[in-house]
C-alpha cells in the first residue's frame, strides 16, 4: 500500500478553476461593455454612468454566486431587469450588451450548487428573462425578428444551465467514487488486519496453554513456579484481549511481529546516496503492545515510501521516535526534495487504511503539508504507560 500524495495544501482561491474563468470574463466584457456603449448611437451622461455601475454589479455577482448562488441568482435578475429597461440608441436594450453573459455565470452556479427545485426555477426564470429582454429591445420590433431573439437568449440560458448540471452531475459522481474507494480502503485495511492479529492471538493461545500446563504440573510440588505460570497466563491473556480489536482471519500468513529493531533495519533500508535518512529517538524506550508494534512498523514503511516515490531526489527525511510518559509520537518529516515529482500510482486513499490501522491500534493518525515537504504523525499508546484514574 503507497500513498499518492494530492496538493500540499488546498488550493488558494485565485488557483481556482471557477475563480479565474469569472475573473478573466470580466475582465474582457467589462471594457468591451463600456467601449461599446460609448459609440453611438449609444449612453451618456447618467444613463452611461447607471449602465455600467449595473454591469459592475453583475459582475461582482457572478463571483458572489460562487458561495452565495441562490442569493447571487435573485440580485442578478433584478439587475439584468433594471438593464433591460435601459434603452441605447432607441434601437438596443442594455441587457443585450456582452457583460450580460455574467449572468449566464450565476445562472450556471444556481444549477450546479443548489437544490434541483431551485434550479429548474431558475432556469424558468432566466426563460422568462429572454422574453422580457426581446420585448424591451427597440430594435426588435419584427415578429420574427424577435422570434430569433428569443431563442438565441433561450438557447443561452439552457446551455449555461446544461452546463452547470452536468457539472453537478460530474462532481456527485466524484464524489461517489471517493466515498466508494474509501470504503474499500477501510475494508481491505481491516482484512489486512485481521490476519495480523491471527499470529498475535495464535501466539498467546499458544503460551497461555503451555503454562497453564505448567501451572497444573506444579501445583502441588512447587506453588511458587505454579503461580508464576499462572502470573503469564494472565499478562498474556490481558495482551490478546487488547490486541483483538476485529474479527481474526482463519487464513492468516504467519509471520514475526516487527520490533523496534525492525523500524530501525526500515530507516537504514531506506537510506542511499539520494536519500538522506535520519533516525532520532527520544526519551527513554518503553514497551509496545504487538499490535501497536505492527501500526508503528507500518506508519514509517509507508512514510518512507511516500517521501522517497514522491519527491524528486536528493530529500532528507527525519524519522522521529519521541518517548513520553504516555505514549510514543512517530512522526516521519521529509523537505520536500528539489520538488513534487509527478506520479499517478495509487488510488489516493492510502491514508486512510493506514489511519484505520492507527486507530485500531488505539493511537491517530495525522498527516499533512510542512512548509517544502510532508509530514505523517502517528500517536500510538505504550504497554507500560501508567495507569490514568479510574482506570484497571
Amino acid at each position: 500500500m503507497t500513498e499518492q500524495r494530492g496538493p500540499r495544501s488546498a488550493p488558494r482561491v485565485w488557483q481556482r478553476l471557477d475563480v479565474i474563468t469569472t475573473a478573466v470574463l470580466a475582465v474582457i466584457l467589462l471594457p468591451a461593455t463600456i467601449a461599446a456603449l460609448g459609440q453611438p448611437p449609444g449612453l451618456s451622461g447618467w444613463p452611461f454612468v447607471l449602465a455600467i455601475g449595473l454591469f459592475a454589479v453583475l459582475h461582482a455577482l457572478s463571483f458572489a454566486a460562487l458561495r452565495f448562488p441562490l442569493a447571487s441568482f435573485v440580485a442578478a435578475s433584478a439587475t439584468m431587469l433594471a438593464l433591460a429597461l435601459i434603452e441605447v440608441g432607441g434601437v438596443n436594450s442594455a441587457a443585450m450588451y456582452p457583460s450580460g453573459i455574467a449572468y449566464l455565470l450565476v445562472l450556471g452556479q444556481v444549477a450546479l450548487q443548489c437544490d434541483r427545485r431551485y434550479s429548474a426555477a431558475a432556469l424558468g426564470v432566466g426563460i422568462v428573462g429572454a422574453v422580457v429582454v426581446v420585448l424591451t429591445t427597440p430594435g426588435l420590433d419584427n415578429p420574427l425578428w424577435q422570434l430569433g431573439g428569443f431563442l438565441g437568449l433561450a438557447a443561452a440560458v439552457a446551455a449555461a444551465w446544461t452546463f452547470g448540471i452536468l457539472q453537478r452531475v460530474r462532481r456527485e459522481r466524484t464524489d461517489a467514487d471517493i466515498r466508494a474507494r474509501t470504503q474499500r480502503a477501510v475494508s481491505d485495511e481491516r482484512e489486512r488486519i485481521n490476519r495480523d492479529l491471527h499470529d498475535l492471538v495464535a501466539h498467546a493461545t499458544t503460551v497461555m496453554i503451555a503454562q497453564a500446563e505448567v501451572a497444573r504440573t506444579f501445583l502441588r510440588e512447587d506453588p511458587a513456579t505454579s503461580e508464576r505460570a499462572l502470573g503469564v497466563v494472565i499478562v498474556t491473556g490481558r495482551e490478546a484481549l487488547r490486541g483483538m480489536r476485529g474479527i481474526v482471519a482463519d487464513d492468516a500468513v504467519r509471520a514475526p511481529v516487527p520490533d523496534l529493531d525492525a523500524v530501525r533495519a526500515l530507516v537504514d533500508s531506506a537510506r542511499s546516496p539520494q536519500a538522506d535518512v535520519v533516525l532520532e529517538e527520544r526519551g527513554a524506550p518503553g514497551a509496545l503492545e504487538p499490535v501497536v508494534a505492527l501500526a508503528l512498523h507500518h506508519v514509517v514503511r509507508e512514510a518512507l515510501t511516500n517521501a522517497l516515490r514522491h519527491t524528486e531526489p536528493p530529500v532528507h527525511v527525519v524519522v522521529t521516535l519521541e518517548w513520553r510518559e504516555a505514549g510514543l509520537v512517530a512522526s516521519v518529516r521529509d523537505d520536500g526534495g528539489a520538488g513534487r515529482r509527478p506520479n499517478e500510482l495509487g488510488a489516493g486513499v492510502g491514508l486512510v487504511g493506514l489511519a484505520e490501522r492507527v486507530r485500531l491500534a488505539g493511537g491517530a493518525l495525522a498527516a499533512g503539508g510542512d512548509g517544502e515537504g510532508w509530514v505523517v504523525r502517528a500517536e500510538l499508546p505504550r504497554a507500560d504507560a501508567p495507569l490514568r484514574e479510574g482506570e484497571s
